[in-house]
């Protein structure tokens, strides 16, 4: 059976999904993520060829029998990471089909705006990514999180709540809600408790604790630090779609583009979603916010239709 591939490989799980030339679902898998920065390039190597094939197992489906092949990935930030990546699935036996492999921001985008306008995504880091009706391309942030990047995501809404129970523990905060439940959250009641998480962030692979979700809920409760925190991070989500639109000239050339949003971070706060399209309103008049009604993987496997149907066979440079 004739099939395309659709894939989303992020920074926490590696996602495939199968579908005839009809675009009906023949089989999907979830796997461990693939991330070649993190994971070492063998183990890659059997993440992806091991996903690929319990994906195929599913339906019956042979290597030889896909028509196309997209991909979304984290870590496509480079000229050299494209080359690496693309030689990467290009190698997979039996795969002999046409590959279209780029930024997993990029097929957010696709997958929420069409392919035009402007994608911020606010999930475990961020970035935004955008489009202009001539095909022109822009993005902004991404970058690595120990240096500059990850401006208004769930990393830094973490790193932002424990840097507010720093000022506490200086005497400069008030306790509230969100104190008393990042006290209970992490046991943290003193300099040298604070001290020793911080420690450990600063050890690969930098990854804080996970405290979005008790923000949320501590603005939820009427916290105003919690509150703050939120609106802190989407008026850096702002920032990022700017960048990208201002890169495009979009507001000047085609008022009215879609901006779309992406990310658990994002969608699941009302409090951060609310203040983002607030902002949006005054500083992108007459774009409407758009929410994403498919998965990565579904976006995937609908651009490969596409791309097939059009006898479309190269991936593009990198942004």
């Amino acid at each position: 059976m004739e099939y395309v591939l659709g894939i989303d490989s992020g920074g926490t799980n590696y996602r495939v999904m199968a579908a005839d030339l009809q675009g009906h679902t023949l089989g999907s898998y979830t796997g461990q993520p693939a991330n070649h920065y993190c994971v070492p390039e063998d183990q890659v190597k059997r993440i992806i060829r091991e996903s690929l094939d319990t994906c195929l197992g599913q339906f019956g489906g042979r290597r030889s029998d896909c028509r196309y092949l997209v991909v979304g990935t984290t870590g496509l930030d480079s000229d050299q990471d494209g080359v690496f990546l693309r030689e990467l699935y290009g190698q997979i036996p039996g795969l002999d089909c046409p590959q279209y492999v780029v930024n997993d921001a990029e097929l957010a985008h696709y997958t929420v705006t069409g392919g035009r306008g402007v994608l911020v995504i606010s999930g475990t880091g961020s970035i935004g990514f955008g489009r202009d009706s001539q095909g022109h391309s822009a993005r902004a942030g991404g970058w690595f999180c120990t240096i500059l990047g990850d401006e208004g995501s769930g990393t830094w809404v973490s790193k932002r709540a424990l840097r507010q129970l720093g000022r506490w523990l200086d005497g400069a905060a008030a306790e509230g809600v969100l104190i008393r439940r990042l006290c209970e959250e992490l046991s943290v009641y003193t300099r040298e408790d604070l001290n020793n998480i911080a420690v450990r962030i600063a050890a690969p692979p930098w990854k804080p604790p996970e405290l979005g979700k008790l923000v949320n809920e501590a603005a939820a409760a009427g916290d105003p630090d919690a509150v703050t925190i939120l609106k802190e991070a989407a008026a850096l989500m702002i920032t990022i779609a700017e960048d990208v639109a201002n890169a495009l000239r979009l507001s000047e050339k085609e008022p009215g583009f879609p901006l779309g949003v992406w990310g658990s971070n994002i969608l699941k706060s009302p409090v951060l979603y609310d203040e983002f399209c607030a902002l949006a309103a005054r500083w992108f008049p007459g774009s409407p916010v758009v929410r994403p009604t498919r998965t990565a993987t579904e976006g995937a496997v609908q651009l490969a239709l596409e791309r097939l149907s059009a006898g479309q066979t190269t991936s593009p440079a990198v942004c």
